[in-house]
């Protein structure tokens, strides 16, 4: 296969009278493929805020550069970029999204020395000691308890269907869920894996509704996602659907119709938190890309953000300097707007912030409880009350804001130990 069918390659450099070098970036996205729409979308997050942050005057007095590395969604192609972007000795690198295209590029960068941030949230990507490797968002085990807890105990569902995609990220949630739910109660009544780019998903969707769940919980990419949603509304299945942050995304949301509401969705960030900051960041990106942001566009704003933090604490531009502060700091949310969220990495590049319960109404999401950070037992609903997350009344308070009120409030307790 020839190199241009796997990489096109655009660098940005932009023009400037500072004597001082600028600050170069490197980003991999998926621009063909299976990956584009996440790709797309977390490049356009990271292009967004370089320009922000070179208009507001740049990172301690020097700008922000970008070699771009657009790919096409193969491991050969995310090999190729990753060692073409080492070659750029850039300080950072951002990407790719998918789990199985940055397990391909790890290999590469490991040895480099140089900060990669990653959208991919399989639980593999960290497993391996990768010193450089960071998440921008929350790593699945970080997201998995949190969503069976919310299936569990928040719901009340004692009978879960779970579909998963078959590739990196889906098998490895589906360990980790099933975990989740065993230890919660659940009982997992039926579950099926869903291939990449599946088309029909009627049948799956006939023996999903036949084991009578009390919910069918999704883990899969977002045009399965789509798929998946209107298999099961002509199905008419009348249970709870809940997943993780592709579920949800502007373009599932969009596409599915009315498949999708009233859909719930765990996240590790929610470009409908009702702040100054979000809010303008939701308007901005979509007077420039005419598109909603989803969390793959605020994973790529995310990653840039973290950057200019870092090094403005530093004081200045080293990347020993940089990884050793990012790995023993709690990023303030409150000192840091940008961020739009408080945050903190360990030794491992898992990242950990609050996170989010969220229900498609009205065709867009809407917050209903937040899950607090460092693994505290408690969520906070959007009406301001916080209960402990195995009580009845957290499940009656939920069952209300979520439209459900045919939800019983028996615990779904773990099994005696």
């Amino acid at each position: 296969m020839k190199l241009n069918r796997l990489i096109a390659v655009t660098v940005c450099f932009a023009v400037t009278s500072s004597a001082r070098a600028d600050i170069l970036l490197a980003g991999i996205a998926e621009a063909k493929g299976g990956g584009t729409v996440s790709g797309t979308s977390f490049r356009s997050g990271y292009q967004m805020a370089i320009d922000e942050i070179n208009a507001a005057g740049g990172v301690l007095g020097q700008r922000l550069t970008l070699a771009q590395f657009d790919i096409d969604s193969t491991p050969a192609a995310a090999v190729q970029a990753a060692k073409s972007a080492v070659a750029a000795k850039p300080f950072a690198i951002l990407g790719p999204v998918f789990s199985g295209l940055t397990s391909a590029a790890m290999p590469v960068t490991q040895s480099a020395g140089i900060p990669h941030f990653t959208g991919g949230e399989a639980a593999s990507i960290t497993k391996k000691y990768h010193p450089t490797v960071m998440r921008t968002s929350l790593g699945q085990q970080g997201s998995m308890p949190r969503l069976a807890t919310l299936t569990t105990y928040g719901l009340a569902a004692r009978r879960v269907a779970f579909l998963w995609a078959d590739n990196e990220f889906g098998r490895d949630a589906r360990a980790l869920l099933r975990e989740g739910l065993e230890r919660r109660g659940a009982a997992l009544v039926f579950e099926s894996a869903v291939q990449p780019g599946q088309k029909d998903l009627d049948s799956i969707a006939r023996q999903a509704q036949a084991s009578q769940p009390d919910a069918i919980v999704l883990y899969l990419n977002e045009g399965e996602s789509v798929t998946v949603l209107q298999a099961l509304k002509r199905q008419q299945f009348r249970g709870l659907i809940i997943g993780e942050g592709p579920l949800v995304s502007a373009t599932v949301i969009e596409a599915a119709g009315a498949a999708a509401e009233g859909v719930l969705a765990h996240t590790g960030i929610s470009v409908d938190l009702a702040t100054p900051r979000m809010r303008a960041f939701v308007s901005e990106y979509a007077k420039r890309f005419g598109a909603k942001p989803d969390h793959n566009a605020f994973k790529g704003y995310f990653a840039v953000q973290v950057i200019k933090t870092g090094l403005v604490r530093l004081g200045k531009v080293d990347i020993p300097g940089f990884m050793n502060l990012i790995k023993n700091t709690r990023l303030e949310g409150k000192t840091n707007p940008d961020l739009m969220t408080s945050a903190s990495y360990d030794l491992f590049g898992e990242l950990n912030r609050e996170s989010y319960l969220v229900q498609v109404r009205s065709g867009r999401t809407e917050i209903v409880a937040t899950l607090s950070a460092f693994d505290m037992p408690f969520i906070e609903l959007a009406n301001g009350k916080s209960w402990a997350l195995n009580s009845n009344e957290l499940r009656r308070e939920l069952a209300l804001a979520v439209g459900r009120t045919n939800t019983g409030t028996t615990p779904a307790r773990p099994p005696a130990r």
